[in-house]
């Protein structure tokens, strides 16, 4: 008898610990938000900041980039809006009307004031990078709008001022492609090739936010350095 009621406990023990029981249910997750990664942190939020710009007249075409730094203001490099006319282009199909172009005379900087919002402005890194630092670069090789990593391998003294060094070199049509940190931050605007060492050149944040606000003292409505809050803050991509 005592045999009979030693099995039937041990029975009713594993059958007990068969049922799932309140501590092993998973508890129900919280829906993510409306889009994740922030835009900050994403592909999307530099497809968002990124514009494609086209220079033509007087016989020549060129292909490059700009980035948003106001919501009517794209920088972009000053030898692409040197020809008669200057196409500015968000998310690959919209094109934006131009109101009027601002040169720098000490760097190959430019910004370009649009008719309509829209431009969606990045935010600056509060300092240089620094070599070893990985970067993402967007831009339109060939026209085609295109995202890829770089390092930056240091800085170069010229004539007109420092300029960071990075690797690999850019291509025609990323000129004036932003290079941003890895929290979505611009580090540098792109400009050149270096022929002879097969590296990218570009002009690094702290000689943009000095023509930037050289700039906005003049009266071009460039956002505030540290980006637009309204823009950073987490939100569906436009494009």
């Amino acid at each position: 008898m005592g045999r009979r009621l030693a099995v039937a406990a041990a029975a009713l023990l594993v059958a007990l610990l068969s049922v799932p029981g309140a501590s092993t249910v998973t508890p129900a997750r919280a829906d993510p938000p409306p889009f994740w990664p922030p835009p900050v942190l994403s592909q999307e939020r530099l497809v968002d900041t990124a514009v494609r710009i086209d220079s033509r007249g007087g016989g020549a075409f060129d292909i490059g980039t700009g980035v948003g730094v106001g919501s009517h203001v794209v920088l972009t490099n000053a030898h692409l809006t040197r020809d008669p006319v200057t196409l500015v282009t968000r998310c690959d199909d919209d094109l934006l009307s131009v109101r009027r172009i601002e040169r720098a005379t000490d760097v190959d900087l430019a910004v370009v004031v649009t008719d309509q919002p829209g431009v969606v402005p990045i935010e600056l890194a509060p300092q240089d990078p620094v070599a070893g630092e990985h970067v993402t670069m967007i831009g339109y090789p060939g026209g085609d709008r295109t995202v890829s990593g770089a390092t930056v391998e240091g800085t170069l003294v010229r004539r007109d001022g420092t300029v960071l060094r990075f690797r690999p070199q850019p291509q025609p049509g990323q000129s004036g492609s932003p290079l941003v940190d890895d929290s979505g931050r611009l580090v540098g605007i792109a400009y050149a090739m270096d022929t002879t060492g097969g590296q990218g050149l570009a002009v690094p944040v702290s000689r943009v936010r000095a023509a930037l606000d050289r700039w906005r003292a003049s009266g071009v409505p460039i956002a505030a350095t540290t980006g637009d809050p309204v823009a950073v803050a987490a939100r569906s991509p436009i494009c």
